[in-house]
């Protein structure tokens, strides 16, 4: 009898056959028929439900005066609302909010009403009151009238990935299902690992059979593993088109079109405002900077009009100016300061001294800090200014006219016309008001990079304690546990290799499964200690399960496994804390880098999130178990930790890889799948509870307001999460086909759990638009490549997932990069036998082997077309990377080439007269181009839309809503006392004050070019320091650089300047 046939034969035995039929496959037919079933319903079971909720297309409706009564003060059509500051320090406008958080009195229904206002609630148009909404009936398009563009598409993507990763499930369900129904794997016991492509095809260890000769038992039919593996290879390929097909969908043509028909369908103060910097940060009249901006501004309106065929009929108006003003970076130091008067407030309803003297202390060192070098706050210079206008065509035109001067080399080159006091200014699209950090508007440019490059530094700190962690834990776990889950077949290319990390003296019993399968159970029990546990290991839990005798024998081997479950499951838990205190703790230093807006702070904390998650919960474990020999010499330098680096019991993705290291990442991601979203209700259940038990013992109205805040809705976050999930189950979905399916229950999950905490726990969110999303699909791309080289390293693994050689003409060229790679080897070991030199390393032919080996993986029946799709990505991704390196140095040239040539084509807008026509009929383009719903109307008419929509109505410092409760503590009421200076030495060849006023005259007619013959006035008022003063104005007329001349002959005077 053969081999083949005596490993049949025992096959048939234990499954109580009389024989393995190999011919007939009703069995498998079956097996099909119940996947296609699970597939089906699956599918089904998710598509139809959300196809028959999902609402129409969501309608414009526009807010009149008459529905919205809280919108604000008219704003002033004749005047700037920022121009007269009525606080001579702060200067933040007047606020209106004083009386509803002014008030110290403790008013739950007030409270009550904040919370209302803050959250993500709809105002109804007839009661006037601020409803919540129902999770289960708003629908995902409703989303977007609450956090923007941004927040609608993070839903939206959750929910198709959901049905993304559920159609790839129902795909791959049948390589679970005959997964499930093989042997090959170590049996302890664990349901997961059955899951994995370790475990497919039934195998006799007895029979000392080849186990790339095993086969697929289902009953008592069998079939070739080699056909089964080409079919599973098809059906992963599919799944991966269908994800690459959603990701290039989603980037290309979901993000772009939600960008535009949003930018047309909403009316925020962005369609109203612009942004105007490379101000001069002083000028002569610096209190009137405001009035001359304004008046700077209407007469470029009014030259870009004079030059219009048809143009708007409507006044050009300045409505308002937001200046931001350099306070030094003491912004943030104003809202600390107004959070701890705040703070001292409310200590004093509780009879606090010694806590109110901390406050005290902490309070004068802010004054201190805030009132050094520090001017009032209409001379303080201006860095930037936000300008909105009563009408959008205004702003078209005002872009329009200062398009050249986004390039530096233009702003240099700008019409005195256009300039402003002198200088080259530069006009662009305001963000949003509620995309602004209020606090870090005022931090310059070189402190900001400076801090990033900090954050960075820490971040990456973080990152090794972080990894370290759960490398340490990881180690031990394996070390420890792996024992009880490592067995040998004694096939080189289907066993573990030797580790010499932690004891390499002492050496390591090696369970053989064929030599255990010989033994029988007196003869194990007799041996004892590892013999016995061998044994118990080739016997396997499922046999146990049978014979409950079998329990006490292997009493020892059950408590091994069990340790190495428990080491398993806890190193998941230890991996979910830390993944969580990182998040919270990168999350809490997200202010450090100082950014200007919430999208460049959110942009910039998901992507840390992000990469550190995955590490941590992805690629860790797998670097701990990895053993890679070439790399070995290398780390051993590192000091302690080198000799354990890359030395895990695998160097290829063997059959005991899924015993060890597939089950634990299954374990990780069936907890992700519910405990995110199981934390985000709880907190928000938290939030209620404490804000009810806490209520009643308020004694101030700041604290109330604080208790009914609800916590922000953390989207980057989130956004982080998802994408860990979405990298972490592409990796390795090939080979634990069951991520598909936990990956499809987590978008679902947090799906739901998220949209109940944004709208029943959350605070408004400020309004998003399509950044975080372009970032995570970009990153989504890249993660089909990442599942493309890992399904070639678990498919084409020829113990696993045996796979017959192509055949036909690929299998020819196929043949012939077998024979060029094995000219290759042959030369190269030649060459190293020709060596004179012993210390001579030579990679030749190591090289080789690795490429032979990956030759070999590439060109099989179930790898061929998924390495085909690899070198499509590389390519695509490589012409993508050159585009974008053209696009960034030849598309600005390019740009400024069509702005110069052809001007026109930023001038050929839809008309208002046009737009309102169309929106008439019905209809919501014109020529193909989208409407602006906004150019319809003028700021009166949109201030009033915006306030019950997307509010604030302005730029305005205590508008902003995170600014809402402690913006009356921002006013004149709270006022600093200057530190008192001594009077700086000079040594001016004249007094002091006459070298100050010689050098703004200087300033005045030199530099600034305001007034030809300021020295001359102001030597004619002081004739006698004329004979003194002259040189010095000879000096500064003479030099190329009259501003730096000025600051020099400042300099030797001794005297600050400017």
């Amino acid at each position: 009898m053969s081999t083949i046939q005596a490993s049949f034969k025992a096959l048939a035995e234990k499954a109580s056959c009389a024989e393995i039929d190999m011919v007939g496959k009703s069995d498998f037919a079956r097996v099909w028929v119940y996947s296609l079933i699970y597939g089906l319903t699956l599918a089904l079971g998710i598509t139809i439900p959300f196809r028959w909720c999902r609402s129409g297309k969501k309608s414009i409706r526009i807010h009149t005066s008459d529905e919205v009564d809280e919108a604000g003060p008219t704003p002033d059509r004749n005047g700037l609302q920022c121009r007269a500051p009525s606080s001579p320090k702060l200067g933040f406008g007047d606020s209106n909010t004083e009386g509803f958080y002014g008030n110290p009195e403790p008013d739950i229904a007030k409270a009550q009403e904040h919370l209302r206002k803050t959250s993500a609630t709809h105002k109804d148009s007839r009661s006037k009151t601020y409803k919540w909404q129902n999770p289960l009936f708003t629908p995902v398009e409703r989303l977007n009238d609450l956090g923007g563009t941004g927040t609608e598409l993070y839903f939206r993507n959750l929910r198709n990935l959901g049905f993304i990763f559920a159609y790839m499930a129902a795909l791959t369900s049948p390589i679970a299902a005959f997964n499930m129904l093989g042997n090959f794997g170590p049996d302890t016991g664990q349901a997961l690992l059955k899951s994995a492509i370790g475990n497919l095809g039934s195998w006799e260890a007895a029979s000392h059979l080849d186990p790339s000769a095993r086969i697929v038992q289902v009953g008592c039919q069998g079939w070739e593993i080699q056909h089964m593996t080409a079919i599973f290879g098809w059906l992963d390929f599919a799944a991966i088109i269908i994800f690459l097909i959603y990701t290039v969908w989603f980037r290309f043509i979901q993000v772009p079109r939600a960008a535009l028909q949003d930018s047309a369908e909403q009316v925020t103060p962005r369609d109203f405002a612009v942004v105007i910097d490379k101000l001069p940060h002083k000028i002569e009249n610096q209190k009137d900077y405001a009035k001359l901006l304004e008046e700077h501004i209407l007469s470029r309106l009014a030259y870009v009009r004079s030059r219009q065929k048809h143009p708007d009929s409507r006044q050009s108006e300045v409505v308002e100016i937001t200046f931001v003003r350099d306070y030094g970076g003491r912004l943030a130091n104003l809202r600390s300061r107004a959070e701890l008067v705040q703070t001292k407030e409310i200590l004093q309803k509780y009879d606090k001294p010694n806590k109110i003297a901390k406050i005290d202390k902490a309070l004068n060192k802010l004054n201190e800090k805030l009132a050094e070098h520090l001017e009032d706050e209409e001379t303080l210079p201006v860095l930037r200014a936000f300008v909105i206008l009563s009408n959008t065509s205004d702003v078209a035109n005002l872009l329009y006219d200062y398009r050249f001067a986004e390039y530096t080399l233009f702003r240099c080159c700008q019409s005195s016309s256009r300039r402003f006091q002198g200088s080259g200014i530069r006009v662009r699209q305001a963000p949003q008001p509620t995309d602004l950090i209020w606090e870090n508007q005022d931090t310059k440019w070189e402190w900001r990079l400076a801090r990033r490059a900090l954050m960075f530094l820490i971040f990456f700190i973080i990152m090794c304690i972080s990894l370290g962690m759960i490398y340490t834990l990881s180690t031990l776990g394996a070390k420890l546990g792996s024992g009880a889950q490592l067995s040998y077949i004694g096939v080189p290319k289907c066993d573990p290799i030797p580790t010499t990390g932690f004891d390499s003296s002492e050496e390591q019993y090696k369970c053989l499964i064929t030599e255990a399968a010989t033994w029988n159970r007196t003869y194990a029990e007799g041996q004892g200690g590892d013999i016995l546990k061998c044994w118990c290991t080739f016997t396997g839990f499922e046999a146990m399960m049978k014979d409950r005798t079998l329990f006490d024998t292997c009493e020892s081997w059950l408590t091994d496994v069990g340790q190495t479950v428990g080491i398993s499951v806890g190193a998941s838990i230890i991996v979910l804390v830390i993944n969580l205190v990182l998040q919270m703790t990168l999350l809490a230093m997200s202010e450090f880098e100082k950014p200007l807006s919430q999208t460049a702070l959110n942009s910039s904390m998901m992507q840390k999130v992000f990469f550190a998650q995955t590490m941590n919960t992805g690629f860790v474990l797998f670097m701990v178990n990895l053993q890679l020999k070439w790399l070995k010499p290398i780390v051993r330098i590192v000091p302690v930790v080198g000799r354990f680096l890359f030395d895990g019991p695998f160097d290829d993705i063997t059959r005991g890889w899924y015993g060890v290291v597939g089950v634990t990442i299954l374990t990780n991601m069936a907890l992700q799948t519910v405990v995110p979203a199981c934390t985000s209700i709880a907190l928000m259940m938290a939030t209620w509870i404490t804000r009810k038990c806490r209520r009643g013992g308020c004694k101030h109205q700041a604290e109330l307001l604080k208790l009914y805040t609800n916590p922000r809705f953390d989207i980057k976050g989130k956004y982080a999460q998802m994408l860990t999930v979405v990298f972490v189950t592409m990796t390795y979905s090939s080979g634990l086909p069951l991520l598909n399916l936990f990956a499809s229950i987590y978008m679902f999950f947090m799906y739901w759990a998220d949209k109940f905490v944004l709208l029943w726990g959350s605070k408004r969110p400020p309004n998003y638009d399509t950044t975080m999303a372009k970032e995570s699909s970009d990153f989504m791309l890249y993660a089909i490549p990442l599942h493309c080289v890992f399904a070639i390293l678990m498919y084409g693994q020829d113990c696993v997932f045996p796979s017959n050689n192509l055949g036909g003409d690929l299998g020819n060229f196929a043949d012939l990069g077998r024979q060029a790679v094995a000219n290759a080897t042959a030369a190269g070991t030649n060459a190293s036998a020709n060596a004179t030199s012993a210390a001579t390393i030579t990679l030749g032919s190591s090289d080789t082997d690795i490429i032979a080996g990956l030759f070999n993986r590439v060109a099989k029946e179930s790898t061929w077309m998924i390495f085909l799709l690899l070198v499509l990505l590389v390519a695509f991704w490589v012409l993508w990377f050159v585009a974008w390196i053209i696009g960034g140095t030849f598309g600005a040239f390019w740009d400024c080439l069509v702005d110069t040539c052809c001007p026109s084509r930023k001038m050929r807008r839809i008309t208002r007269e046009e737009a309102a026509e169309a929106l008439a009929r019905g209809e919501t383009k014109i020529n193909g181009r989208n409407i602006d719903i906004a150019s319809t109307m003028d700021w009166v008419a949109a201030s009033v839309h915006i306030e019950a929509t997307f509010p604030p109505a302005s730029y305005r410092l205590e508008k902003h809503p995170d600014l809402a409760t402690i913006a009356h503590l921002l006013r004149s009421e709270i006022q600093f006392t200057p530190k008192a200076k001594k009077a700086p030495t000079t040594t001016a060849p004249v007094p002091g004050n006459e070298a100050k006023g010689f050098l703004e005259a200087l300033n005045a007619q030199f530099v600034l070019k305001t007034q030809d013959d300021a020295v001359s006035k102001f030597l004619e008022g002081h004739t006698r320091l004329k004979s003194t003063l002259t040189p010095f104005e000879e000096q500064v007329s003479k030099a190329d650089d009259k501003d730096a001349a000025v600051q020099s002959i400042a300099d030797s005077w001794g005297m600050r300047w400017p």
